[in-house]
């Protein structure tokens, strides 16, 4: 995992949602060797940024004790990818019109979007505590200065 994310920090253009998808999938799949980091000693759902370079950043997110979901979120500027390493997401994609398009987003599995995608997500109840990866890419890397320390996007989008 480590290997591959090191490369990307080289990318000076912005990746299509696919290839989030790739990465999303790389880093998923190591879930064992990064999960102990998502431990909250509140007992409380957690987050933690896993790699950011630029205006690509890759979050792991445990979904166990979090609010039941997410509101719609508007990905405007954003391209990104979610994997569920463990557990699953029920994710709803709106659609102008018709009623959303629902899924079930079982562990090992995952999807993409581009910069017009318009969701929520929220983690099945019966499936077990869930685990997702989630990455995003903007064209606009943040400003001068700002580090590692910024916020995961989705939770600027509405995540809990």
């Amino acid at each position: 995992m480590e290997k591959q994310l090191t490369a990307l920090r080289s990318y000076d253009f912005l990746l299509e949602p696919e290839d989030l998808l790739e990465v999303a999938y790389e880093v998923g799949r190591d879930y064992t060797r990064w999960r102990t980091r998502l431990a909250d000693p509140d007992g409380e759902g957690s987050w933690i940024q896993l790699f950011r370079s630029g205006g690509l950043g890759v979050w792991a997110i445990g979904w166990h004790r979090m609010p039941p979901g997410t509101g719609y979120l508007d990905h405007e500027q954003v391209r990104g990818a979610v994997y569920v390493a463990r557990g699953a997401l029920t994710h709803e994609r709106a659609r102008l019109g018709t009623a959303p398009h629902v899924t079930e987003v079982g562990a090992g599995k995952g999807f993409c979007f581009d910069e017009t995608f318009y969701h929520r997500m929220h983690a099945v109840r019966d499936a077990g505590p869930t685990v997702t990866v989630h990455v995003f890419a903007t064209a606009f890397p943040p400003p001068a200065g700002a580090g590692a320390g910024l916020a995961c996007p989705a939770l600027r989008l509405g995540l809990p």
